[in-house]
């Protein structure tokens, strides 16, 4: 008899087309996935893969299961996610990319509402630029990630979080720090520390094509990570520093964060995962982003198209 685990270890060989790298995600021994594997080539009567010594290929009958499969198991697990309930085979380690920016964000109302739905799960938080979220989810070392967009990788599902403007941090011993609200005028003859050029360039692009406008690209410092360098920077040498932020981030002690009004770029906070995924845990988190962000907040990127 097929069930539900059966389908999640079929739809996971799909995806790898290798039994060790299956197995290894499923956290199953390769001769328990081949006995899955068989039951349901039994029970459909059909060879569902052709197997050489390295990969094994899907048929086009294994195709055609894949594509309904994966749709009722999204079914499924909204189901279970709207009513609350948890699912005992949703256990095991989780780990979840956050960056810099989202450190702090909307996504760990999310994360906390998830362990408390599947108690199973044992998930673990890594911290790191954006830029690695997306490249670690996108290769599957991390199941899932929160960072800043925006987010155009094919191969990534987004939902959009929540949406940041750049703002100003100062040292709390900087003579602007006590205003409430700045113009960039009142940022010339600071120096200033911002993340390299070379994150997420779309948007620095607009931000040094505006500090150029203001004439104050002279007085910049690319530095390579905010947490370490840019903070240090506004501590030890009373730089300002120019970062998109949630009104709710965590700074160290020291930092002051403050709005600049004429500047309004802004940054999109997403959770991204593998659109090819087959992990009934990070579908279920799918689902419940989905769910909590309903009405809230539209979708950057589409499911599984």
């Amino acid at each position: 008899m097929i069930n539900i685990n059966h389908i999640y270890a079929f739809l996971e060989l799909v995806e790898k087309r290798n039994f060790n790298s299956a197995a290894e995600k499923l956290h199953i021994t390769q001769s328990g996935l081949s006995r899955k594997i068989s039951a349901i080539e039994e029970r459909v009567n059909q060879r569902l893969f052709e197997r050489t010594t390295r990969l094994v290929r899907p048929t086009w009958a294994a195709l055609t299961l894949a594509r309904h499969w994966r749709e009722a198991i999204l079914h499924y697990q909204a189901g279970l996610t709207e009513i609350g309930a948890s699912d005992p085979d949703l256990a095991g380690p989780f780990v979840i990319g956050v960056s810099a920016t989202s450190r702090h964000g909307e996504w760990q109302t999310v994360s906390d509402i998830f362990s408390k739905t599947f108690p199973n799960v044992h998930a673990r938080i890594e911290s790191m630029p954006s830029q690695d979220v997306m490249f670690y989810v996108r290769n599957g070392d991390l199941d899932v990630g929160f960072c800043g967009g925006p987010i155009v990788e094919d191969s990534l599902g987004a939902i959009r979080i929540e949406q940041i403007r750049y703002r100003a941090l100062l040292s709390d011993q900087h003579p602007l720090a006590s205003r409430s609200s700045l113009t960039m005028a009142d940022l010339r003859g600071s120096s200033l520390s911002l993340v390299s050029a070379g994150t997420w360039p779309v948007v620095r692009e607009n931000l040094n094509v505006f500090l150029e406008q203001q004439g104050m690209l002279d007085a910049v410092t690319y530095e390579t990570n905010f947490l370490d360098l840019i903070l240090k920077d506004i501590l030890d040498n009373d730089h300002v520093g120019i970062h998109p932020l949630a009104k709710n981030h965590l700074l160290p002690r020291g930092v002051t964060l403050c709005d600049i009004d004429d500047l309004t770029l802004t940054l999109e906070n997403v959770f991204i995962w593998r659109k090819s995924t087959t992990s009934p845990i990070i579908r279920s988190m799918v689902s419940m982003v989905r769910r909590h962000l309903s009405g809230a907040a539209p979708e950057a990127a589409g499911p599984d198209h």
